[in-house]
């Protein structure tokens, strides 16, 4: 072998580096791939498969960086990135989308919006329960929404949730259904401007998250309206920074909360499923599933829907406060009747979410 020859063989071979820069690359496109599989994987039988699903904007975050990173180092490795990122074009109008605004004239207007008990104090100086509560139904009753489904819907324990849905919204008919206890009632609260024509509600063991299904008459159209509250994860950002500081015993607790919370959705969408598919009106879900675009949850309840953000939001979509832009967790699926020309998310205080609002106009056939 001539001198030539070796140096051509040494500069072939990769290095320490080059070796280590592909075993980071290949590490983080399999984490990628097992993000997309989370949207197939039941979590009721894989739990900590929805961990990947909730990492998939953090994940395309850096296999896009390592992508560019080994472009501009002219590695022969780019491909690793470059392969796992593909099929991220199918999915990423879920966080992210660009419509240009419709001219059109909207028929129907919808909200749904988990108002967090009117608890939440991020604002300009601190306001009463009450005051929240009056601050956010001000901008609801601005909107002139024809229907509005409220999540977290909070009234103190001698309060009618019927009447203070009337005192403040007394154009709209009132479906509700509240946990009761010795402070408060909380729940689910639907209001139409059209005639709700039945409502009935599911609950579940252990919970205080539910179902409130309201078969509403809208226009020529007959439609059941799922307002949803699936099981939060039951942590708090100060939970996740106690975590840091506290330790291993409070990790292993809130682990725990995330897999009990993990394993008890699937239950809950399956009841919505059943109740669809018995169903013999068009389907519209709305409300905090209180899981990403990237999971189980997110493609079981939007198939034969579509979803109000990807046919006409612009930006990013994320709709829960803390960790914005990366959590979009509340949604507007709908049937064949409908089409979307306008989704917003406005940044309202005195909730940790913020309000989803579509403007639709109604197919012709």
């Amino acid at each position: 072998m001539t001198m030539t020859a070796k140096k051509r063989a040494k500069k072939k071979r990769p290095g320490f580096f080059g070796v280590t820069a592909r075993i980071v690359m290949t590490v983080f496109a399999a984490l990628l791939f097992l993000s997309y599989l989370s949207v197939v994987v039941n979590p009721a039988s894989v739990w900590f498969f929805s961990i990947f699903g909730i990492l998939f904007p953090a994940l395309i975050l850096i296999n896009f960086f390592l992508l560019v990173w080994a472009i501009f180092r002219r590695s022969s490795s780019f491909w690793i990135p470059l392969l796992i990122l593909l099929p991220a074009f199918f999915v990423i109008d879920r966080y992210w989308a660009f419509h240009t605004p419709s001219e059109e004239e909207p028929e129907l207007r919808m909200i749904s919006y988990n108002v967090g008990r009117f608890e939440i104090e991020r604002g300009e100086g601190e306001l009463s329960k009450e005051d929240r509560r009056d601050f956010i139904f001000s901008k609801l009753r601005a909107e002139e929404a024809d229907v509005i489904c409220l999540q977290e819907f909070r009234v103190e324990a001698y309060e009618d949730v019927k009447a203070v849905c009337k005192r403040y919204f007394p154009r709209y008919e009132c479906a509700y259904y509240a946990f009761p206890d010795a402070h408060s009632k909380v729940g689910n609260v639907t209001l139409s401007r059209y005639p709700i024509l039945s409502k009935s509600f599911q609950t579940f063991e252990g919970s205080t998250n539910l179902i409130l299904y309201t078969d509403v008459r809208l226009k020529q159209k007959n439609i059941r309206i799922y307002n949803c509250h699936l099981q939060s994860y039951s942590i708090s950002l100060p939970g996740l920074i106690k975590t840091v500081d506290e330790g291993e015993e409070y990790l292993r607790t809130t682990g725990a909360k995330m897999r009990n919370s993990i394993l008890r959705r699937p239950r809950q969408v399956d009841e919505i499923l059943k109740n669809i598919q018995k169903c013999p009106l068009e389907s519209l879900v709305c409300g905090d599933f209180n899981d990403t675009p990237m999971s189980h949850t997110y493609f079981a309840l939007q198939r034969g829907h579509k979803d109000s953000f990807a046919e006409a939001g612009n930006g990013f979509g994320a709709s829960y406060y803390y960790f914005w832009p990366l959590l979009r967790i509340d949604y507007l699926l709908y049937g064949e009747s409908l089409r979307a020309i306008a989704h917003k998310s406005p940044h309202w205080i005195y909730s940790d979410h913020y309000p989803v609002i579509v403007d639709f106009v109604w197919n012709k056939k």
